[in-house]
């Protein structure tokens, strides 16, 4: 168990049976950073799309409709909701680990890496302890157990990581000089939390750098739009039904109707369960349009 994780879990089992307590300046600190997590969220701030740390590891395509204002979905209440939440945990669990005795060096510090003579990008990465940066995420269930709680946490990370979270960590090492830990992360569900080490070596850090430079190449120089990402053949117990669905990276995109056009958002075909899961159908086969016109 990583010594930050192990702190922090001592700290909260002991304050679980009573035997803990928060000081009062660190409780007063909380206040002010939980004041700010709101006015960060409820603040009409210039939204003009640059690249940064937080978004340069996204998916080129959705970097490329936001660089041409393309409109993204209306947000709902509570994706709203989840931002909150993510940014006044964030705050909890800074105040967390200073009351448990880990030395935080840095928080929510500025940092830029020069990319070439014209370009950079910037950021502010969530803090710096005695052994490096280390990045605050609240994540869904499913996340937490199987990639920040896993034992190859990183590597299951980077294989799906269409929030661009390897980028942006390693970013923040790179820039400020310091190595890229990983992430504290926080299951939104059930309250536990977990450190996924990161693997911050040279390799890494080349490969990181070398998709920053090409992306910032891509959106100074007008690229050409191509998707980033292909649609599935729909396979149902081992059969394939004729249709094609989105896969999940372009599933939570909020630019996936503008990109792919005329999608349909419906239950899950095949599935004759009573209550079917639901899916993004790029294309439905003529066989399933006429069991459905049957049906209709």
């Amino acid at each position: 168990m990583n010594k930050v994780e192990a702190a922090l879990l001592s700290f909260l089992s002991k304050a679980a049976q009573g035997e803990a307590e928060m000081p009062r300046h660190i409780l007063e600190d909380f206040g002010k950073s939980a004041q700010k997590a709101l006015e960060k969220q409820f603040t009409n701030e210039n939204k003009d799309f640059y690249l940064r740390m937080s978004n340069v590891g996204r998916p080129l395509c959705q970097l490329q409709m936001q660089a041409k204002n393309v409109k993204p979905e209306t947000p709902t209440y509570d994706f709203k909701m989840r931002m909150i939440l993510g940014d006044v945990i964030e705050a909890l669990v800074i105040s967390l680990l200073e009351a448990a005795g880990v030395n935080v060096k840095n928080k929510h510090k500025k940092v830029e890496l020069k990319i070439d003579k014209k370009n950079s990008i910037t950021g502010e990465f969530d803090i710096e302890l005695d052994d490096g940066i280390y990045d605050i995420k609240t994540v869904s269930p499913y996340a937490f157990e199987y990639k920040f709680k896993s034992d190859n946490a990183f590597e299951r990370i980077k294989e799906s990581d269409s929030f661009g979270y390897v980028s942006q960590g390693l970013g923040y090492g790179m820039a400020n000089k310091v190595p890229f830990r990983g992430w504290l992360a926080v299951n939104k569900s059930t309250g536990e939390i977990a450190v996924a080490e990161a693997v911050d070596n040279k390799e890494e850090r080349e490969n990181v750098y070398d998709n920053i430079r090409k992306v910032v190449k891509a959106i100074s120089s007008d690229k050409p739009f191509q998707r980033s990402f292909t649609d599935n053949e729909e396979v149902y117990y081992g059969k394939p039904t004729g249709n094609r669905t989105l896969g999940i990276e372009c599933s939570y995109c909020p630019y996936k109707y503008d990109c792919w056009g005329n999608i349909e958002f419906r239950r899950q075909l095949p599935s004759k369960g009573k209550n079917p899961k639901w899916v993004y159908y790029t294309y439905i086969s003529e066989e399933w349009q006429d069991r459905l016109n049957d049906n209709s």
